[in-house]
């Protein structure tokens, strides 16, 4: 048995488990993963009463299981119709999914009142783990409309905390105000001394930016735009067809050929963030590991250039659940990770036990 697991116990409190991961997470060696693993497996499948059920539904038993692979992963859709909650704690904030008239519910994500703050410190030390600067080295912009007003948002939250954390006392965030934002840019470059720019975007109304860009070919002429990084983080719900991230980009490009492309990938069910910083090949801090199935059998091996079916283990995600099918299509390579957007049917996976609330 891993000797994280015996140092961790059953009955270990939220604030000894996450104090015990935070340690490791700032500190320790990417060999102690597995060990890290199992004992959170093993913790959250006696102190998570959903994903109990659901590891009970799939028969596999905790004490048996030695790999990461034979972990059962829980379908992210079962944030939408269950309380995930691990530890005995009281409610205290939830991030939210986004959603549309044609999918209503919303994942709900739980925390207690030390999450939010557990939540800062995660995002910063996976950007600092990623980028080799703090956040506060950036100066950051999010093109994020449809999040605005939606304090439950789990990438506003992020995005705002890092214009904090920089210093930032003006008004950051734009919904489709282009012309605040033109504003905002040049102001940024008229610094003598201006911070390298982050400029955090779903992609809808990066698009849209893009279109606005298209008929100020004047104002594109002024910004030095090869000293901007433009983080796009997916998103086109209730938008029509969903592109392929090559198309983004090439619309990008087509505007602002100078301009730095990146991309995000996180989701409202974890608490941790990939990045791919040439915006196609993602990476993660070291307690994140994705695994690409074959799409039919959720504990095959991990496949390595081949298409296949998304699992994430975010170790930071103490509160609810580490283990996540994602219903994302992606692929694996030794660049990084290529996602590949949502598999057909993707709503519909997931353990019949829990498909009612």
């Amino acid at each position: 048995m891993p000797r994280a697991f015996q140092d961790w116990g059953l009955t270990a409190s939220m604030g000894e488990v996450r104090l015990r991961l935070w340690s490791w997470m700032q500190d320790g060696s990417k060999d102690e993963f597995v060990d890290h693993a199992l004992a959170l497996f093993r913790w959250q499948a006696s102190q998570n009463s959903t994903y109990r059920e659901f590891v009970k539904a799939v028969n596999v038993r905790p004490e048996d299981v030695s790999t990461i692979e034979a972990i059962p992963f829980l379908p992210v859709e079962i944030f939408k119709t269950h309380v995930v909650k691990s530890g005995d704690w009281k409610k205290h904030f939830a991030f939210r999914s986004s959603g549309t008239s044609e999918t209503p519910s919303r994942a709900e994500h739980w925390m207690d009142d030390c999450g939010l703050s557990w939540y800062a410190h995660v995002s910063r030390l996976a950007w600092r783990n990623q980028w080799s600067q703090d956040v506060s080295k950036w100066s950051w912009i999010g093109l994020l409309p449809g999040y605005l007003g939606r304090g439950d948002a789990s990438l506003l939250t992020m995005v705002k905390d890092f214009m904090d954390q920089a210093g930032e006392s003006e008004e950051g965030m734009f919904m489709n105000d282009h012309k605040a934002l033109r504003a905002k840019l040049l102001a940024h470059f008229a610094q003598s001394h201006a911070k390298p720019l982050m400029l955090f975007g779903v992609t809808w109304a990066i698009l849209d930016w893009m279109d606005s860009l298209r008929r100020d070919p004047q104002f594109v002429g002024q910004i030095p735009w090869q000293r901007v990084t433009l983080m796009e983080t997916g998103g086109m719900k209730g938008r029509g067809r969903e592109p392929i991230r090559e198309e983004v980009h090439d619309r990008i490009r087509s505007v602002l050929p100078k301009i730095h492309i990146a991309s995000e990938y996180g989701m409202t069910e974890m608490m941790s963030q990939g990045y791919a910083k040439d915006g196609i090949h993602h990476e993660f801090p070291q307690w994140v590991k994705p695994l690409v199935r074959e799409v039919r059998d959720p504990q095959s091996l991990g496949l390595q250039n081949r298409v296949g079916r998304l699992d994430v283990v975010d170790l930071a995600n103490v509160h609810s659940c580490a283990f996540l099918a994602t219903g994302d299509a992606a692929n694996l390579t030794d660049e990084g990770l290529i996602l590949l957007g949502r598999q057909d049917e993707s709503e519909i996976r997931g353990c019949s036990l829990l498909a009612t609330p």
